[in-house]
C-alpha cells in the first residue's frame, strides 16, 4: 500500500500556480480573521512548543535524565502516570514511580504527553468537535513521527525540529475546528484546502497564519508550518527560500502524504487518491527511490501505529 502511495505521490505533472494558491495566500473575511484571532488567545502556549521539545533531544540525556525533568513538573508528571496505568497500555500493577513511567512510555510518546498539555482541549466540549481534534491530533502525531525518522535516515535534518513541525504543521485546523457552530453529528472535517474555504471562509493555514502574527509559531518552524503545502502546489524553483527549507519542506511534505494513510482508528487506509501530488521539481532534492528505502521500513508504520495508544489515552 504505501508502494503504491508513493507511486502516486511522485506521479505527477508540473504544478499549477495558481491551484488552491489564492486559499493559501488571500486574506480571509474580516470578521473570520477576527474570530480566528480570538480564538488564537488560547493557543498561547504552543509557542513554547519547540523549546520544550529540544530539551529531550540532547543525545546525552539518559532516561532518569527524563524522568527527572517530568518530576519537576507536577502537571506533566500526573499526565505521564495517568497515560501508563490506562488501559490502552495494561500494565501488569499500577505505576507509581514517574521514571519508571517515562521508561515504558518512551521518549516520542513523552514529547506527545509535552505537546497535548500545551494545547486548550478543554475548549473542544461539543462531541463532534473532540472527535475532530481527535482525528487531527492523531494525524499530526503520524507526520510528526514519519518527518524524524526521514531525517534521522538522511542524516543531513535535525529530526528534533521536523518532529515539532510535523507536531504543528495542521494547527490551524484546530482554531477552526472551534469556528464549527453546531455542527452535524455525522460532519467530518474539510479534507482539503477548497472545502476549507468553502465553508469556513478561511483555511487552516490562514489559521496558522493569524497565530504566527501573534507569536504563537516559533520563527524558525514558521515557514514549514505555512508553507507545507507548496510542494504540491508550485515547483521549487518559485520557493522564496534557501535550498536547506526546500529540503526541509520536501520531507514535511511527504511525512505529512504518507501519515494521510493513517485513518482516526488506527488503521491503515487503501486510497492513495486522498494524497497530494509532488511536484515533479522536488524529486532532485528527495528520489522516490530514497523515499521508498525510507519509508517502507516495517517499523516506521509499527511507530505510529504504537502511538496511537499514547494519544487514545490521553485523550480519554
Amino acid at each position: 500500500m504505501l508502494s503504491r502511495a508513493l507511486d502516486h505521490i511522485y506521479g505527477g505533472s508540473h504544478a499549477s500556480t495558481e491551484l488552491q494558491m489564492t486559499h493559501v495566500y488571500e486574506a480571509p473575511p474580516a470578521l473570520t480573521v477576527t474570530a480566528m484571532a480570538n480564538l488564537v488567545k488560547a493557543f498561547d502556549k504552543v509557542g513554547t512548543l519547540h523549546s520544550s521539545l529540544s530539551a529531550l533531544d540532547n543525545p546525552d540525556a539518559s532516561m532518569k535524565d527524563l524522568g527527572d525533568l517530568v518530576t519537576r513538573d507536577p502537571l506533566l508528571s500526573g499526565r505521564v502516570l495517568k497515560t501508563v496505568n490506562s488501559p490502552f497500555f495494561r500494565t501488569a500493577m499500577e505505576v507509581k514511580s514517574v521514571h519508571t513511567a517515562v521508561n515504558i512510555l518512551g521518549l516520542v510518546n513523552l514529547k506527545n504527553l509535552i505537546a497535548f498539555g500545551v494545547l486548550p482541549y478543554s475548549l473542544y466540549r461539543h462531541p463532534v468537535h473532540r472527535r475532530m481534534f481527535k482525528g487531527i491530533w492523531q494525524h499530526m502525531n503520524a507526520t510528526a513521527i514519519t518527518a524524524a525518522h526521514m531525517a534521522r535516515a538522511r542524516q543531513d535534518l535535525d529530526s528534533g525540529t521536523l518532529y515539532t513541525a510535523g507536531l504543528m504543521h495542521d494547527i490551524g485546523k484546530l482554531v477552526l475546528v472551534l469556528l464549527m457552530k453546531n455542527p452535524d453529528e455525522n460532519a467530518d472535517f474539510p479534507y482539503n484546502l477548497n472545502l476549507e474555504y468553502e465553508n469556513l471562509t478561511a483555511t487552516h493555514l490562514q489559521a496558522a497564519w493569524v497565530m504566527a502574527k501573534s507569536g504563537g509559531i516559533p520563527g524558525q518552524l514558521k515557514a514549514l508550518v505555512l508553507d507545507h503545502h507548496l510542494p504540491a502546489l508550485i515547483p521549487v524553483q518559485q520557493l522564496d527560500c534557501n535550498a536547506e527549507h526546500a529540503k526541509y519542506l520536501t520531507v514535511l511534505f511527504l511525512a505529512n502524504q504518507v501519515a494521510k494513510l493513517i485513518s482516526p482508528d488506527g488503521t491503515l487506509l487503501d486510497d492513495v487518491n486522498r494524497l497530494d501530488r509532488l511536484d515533479p521539481s522536488y524529486r532532485e532534492i528527495f528520489s522516490q527511490a530514497e523515499a521508498r528505502e525510507i519509508l517502507l521500513c516495517p517499523g516506521l508504520i509499527d511507530d505510529i501505529l504504537a502511538n496511537f495508544r499514547v494519544v487514545q489515552a490521553s485523550l480519554n
